[in-house]
């Protein structure tokens, strides 16, 4: 608004013309000047008064409240404005930070205030539950319009504090300082500065065991259970004196009545010799899930082993295994959940139950499945490669050679059909394999900048005999979209495995759209355990109103050979494809997908600068291809599968050129030491026994600095092996190719010195 009247007083003098304008220049510049400082002086006015009423609001709403209410800046937590339950419970002298009312609750209170000012300028608002002994503190921060923060922190007191119980307990965080610890023990040991190794006369108790521990007092002697957090970020030791640990009946009554096992943030449970469970705590209900007051068997609720649970409990309970840790399913329909399971047998005989400690560790499981899943990828994408080298390799000398009988067979011979097939089978044989090289994301990708709109409207063709009759296909592109960099032919292949994807999901018919628009995310974009880094996006997204994907099947769309079709309806590679090419790409695809209402396809590549047009040139085919039909060179082929080798010789001899055969790299060195032989061309594999095809080049280099060399290979790492052997006039032709691509990239070499002429 200052602003707006700013431009507006400005607007008003630079109306003045004249020659009364230069006279009454340097008044108008200080009317200006004096009426844009009135302004903002103005503006400072009518914001205090607005942040005044703002504060009596607060506090007719929220100034009796027997909740603590503060309210805090953006910046650097200062606070404005409080109620009296905040001053009841806090010592507030302004100005003060808000990150001072916690310095004896939490080791780190400015990053405690950072997190939850984050947590709430994300979301809305942040929770936050801290359990203290006598107390426990609920803190909920709302994130306001005008970049503040309204803190409410509700204090409850535990009745339950005060009364005698069975053991005394002690929690350290994870780096081993003292987050909170009973009565009785402060009472008897002074815990300033105390942490984990200080806190016990020797080595703390291991984990889940119960052990005679000595205080670092020196005086009193415990038997001591060390319980982890599910979390793993903070340890609880509960502490029992000898006599009651030796009166099960007594210690049984306590064990069941105690508040403050309820309390810790861990499961724990104790059960009989049998498998029955007695008691459950807080944490331990939430983690297995029980909604009954009926306590049932632990073997009911609870598998994963290769034997029963009750046979892991009896080897527990009879003394055979002093304490065992198993990592135990479930038995939930509602999700996939596991619980890390430690038994542990109290120390003395008879005892009648077992403790139980339980810990939730899907989210490791989810890691762990995530870890395998990548090696298994890459272990897929190593036999692809491999295979891929092998199979192209053949499918080039069938190709090639069903080529080269083509020629001599036109449409009216009986034999044509025939090899038409052996072609086209070749063809889509070799489809297959730029597929399983795709998903393995070692295909050779020839990148350009591509204008999106002109690249789907070249496909959109295509795309409308792919879905059929029944279902529509829409484009929608947004303003100014910026190009993408990949492969045209592959990228063109995403959008029809995307596409076809989505027409099988609609049986009975609809629309699939798909959509284009430039996207930013200035501090990037992080979901399904990706992180998009920060920058300008182009996204395309594939929709389907189909019948959706279940959940549990969602993470599997991208594996290779998954599928959900019948046998013979896919290969369950399309998704898997796209997914390798995205990659590879520099892109990012995520996918949403809710079973019954449809499915979303989102690809996000990094946007790309318009390439400058092409300056134009004469082009001269006919008379270039008569020079080279002209042209006879001498050729070294070099290759070291026959059937390759036997088919590039018949091709080169085909147009009119002289062949000298090699079938390894020390073959082709042996030839050229005969001075009189000098090659025009060099066409060689990559890959071969002994040397391979950059190492026998390099050895010959000097003598034949300006001969052109043709790289094959069936395998695309095989054109970085060429490209990082930095020989010039060199090109990467790749397996499996046509009698046409084969001699068309030879005459491109051999027409090199005649472009240069």
């Amino acid at each position: 608004m200052i602003l707006a009247l700013a431009g507006v007083v400005l607007g008003i003098f630079g109306l003045s013309s004249g020659p009364s304008a230069t006279a009454l220049s340097f008044l108008t510049a200080g009317t200006a000047i004096l009426i844009l400082t009135l302004v903002v002086w103005v503006g400072k006015l009518i914001a205090a008064a607005n942040q005044r009423r703002d504060l009596t609001r607060l506090t007719q709403l929220l100034g009796d409240s027997e909740t603590a209410c503060i309210l805090t800046d953006d910046d650097s937590g200062s606070i404005h404005w409080y109620n009296s339950a905040a001053t009841e419970n806090f010592d507030i002298t302004l100005p003060q930070n808000i990150s001072s009312l916690f310095t004896n609750l939490h080791a780190d209170p400015e990053q405690f205030v950072s997190r939850l000012h984050d947590v709430a300028t994300a979301r809305g608002y942040a929770e936050h539950h801290l359990d203290l002994q006598g107390e426990s503190r609920t803190y909920h921060v709302k994130k306001l319009d005008d970049d503040q923060f309204l803190w409410r922190i509700k204090l409850n007191k535990n009745a339950a504090a005060h009364e005698d119980s069975l053991f005394e307990h002690v929690r350290f965080s994870e780096d081993g300082e003292i987050q909170q610890i009973s009565a009785g023990l402060r009472a008897i040991l002074p815990t300033k500065g105390t942490s984990l190794a200080q806190f016990f006369d020797g080595a703390p108790p291991p984990i889940g065991e119960i052990t005679a521990v000595t205080l670092g007092n020196g005086g009193a002697t415990y038997q001591a259970l060390r319980l982890q957090s599910h979390d793993d970020k903070s340890e609880t030791v509960l502490l029992f004196s000898p006599t009651e640990m030796t009166q099960p009946t007594k210690s049984s009554d306590h064990f069941d009545d105690t508040h403050q096992l309820q309390m810790l943030p861990l499961g724990l449970a104790r059960i009989s010799i049998d498998g029955q469970l007695i008691y459950v705590n807080d944490e331990a209900k939430r983690l297995l899930q029980l909604r009954d007051k009926q306590l049932p068997m632990l073997s009911a609720i609870l598998e994963g082993l290769g034997r029963p649970v009750s046979e892991w409990i009896a080897d527990v309970a009879s003394g055979r295994i002093a304490r065992s840790t198993e990592v135990l399913c479930l038995k939930s329909e509602l999700s996939k959940t596991y619980l890390k399971v430690t038994l542990t047998a109290p120390p003395h005989a008879n005892a009648g139950f077992l403790v139980v400690v339980f810990s939730d560790v899907t989210e490791m499981k989810s890691l762990e499945a995530k870890f395998t899943q990548s090696q298994k990828m890459q272990a897929i994408g190593q036999l692809a490669g491999g295979v891929a080298h092998d199979f192209n390799n053949l499918l080039t000398a069938i190709s090639g050679h069903c080529d080269l009988l083509l020629l001599r067979h036109d449409r009216s011979d009986l034999n044509f059909p025939d090899l038409m097939q052996i072609q086209q089978n070749t063809n889509r044989a070799a489809a297959l394999v730029r597929q399983l090289l795709a998903l393995s994301r070692q295909q050779t990708l020839k990148f350009v900048t591509l204008d999106l709109q002109e690249t789907m409207e070249d496909v959109i063709h295509l795309l409308n005999r792919l879905v059929g009759e029944k279902v529509t296909l829409s484009l929608r592109h947004g303003k100014n979209v910026a190009p993408i960099r990949s492969d045209k032919r592959q990228f063109e292949q995403v959008l029809m495995n995307l596409v076809v994807n989505a027409r099988d999901a609609l049986p009975l018919g609809g629309e699939i759209r798909i959509q284009t628009e430039t996207r930013a995310f200035p501090k990037g974009l992080a979901r399904d355990n990706v992180r998009v880094p920060p920058g300008t996006y182009t996204m395309i997204k594939i929709s389907d109103d189909g019948v959706g994907i279940p959940q549990e099947l969602v993470d599997k769309v991208f594996e290779p050979f998954f599928t959900t079709k019948r046998v013979g309806e896919g290969t369950g590679l399309g998704l898997s494809t796209v997914y390798g090419i995205v990659k590879q790409s520099g892109g990012y695809i995520f996918v949403d997908s809710e079973e019954g209402v449809g499915t979303n396809f989102t690809l996000y590549f990094a946007a790309q600068q318009p390439e400058a047009p092409e300056a134009t040139t004469p082009r001269t085919n006919s008379v270039q291809s008569n020079a080279l039909d002209t042209r006879h060179a001498l050729i070294l082929l070099v290759e070291d599968e026959t059937p390759v080798r036997s088919f590039a010789a018949r091709a080169l001899e085909l147009q009119g050129h002289r062949v000298i055969e090699a079938d390894c790299g020390e073959a082709a060195l042996e030839i050229l030491q005969d001075e009189a032989i000098r090659p025009d061309c060099f066409v060689t594999d990559v890959i071969m026994p002994g040397l391979d095809g950059p190492s026998w080049v390099a050895q010959i280099r000097d003598r034949f600095p300006e001969t052109p060399v043709i790289f094959m290979s069936g395998y695309a790492e095989d054109s970085r092996v060429a490209a990082q052997a930095r020989i010039s006039k060199a090109t990467f032709l790749g397996k499996p190719f046509s009698l046409a691509e084969f001699t068309k990239a030879v005459n491109s070499q051999l027409s090199e010195p005649d472009k240069a002429a």
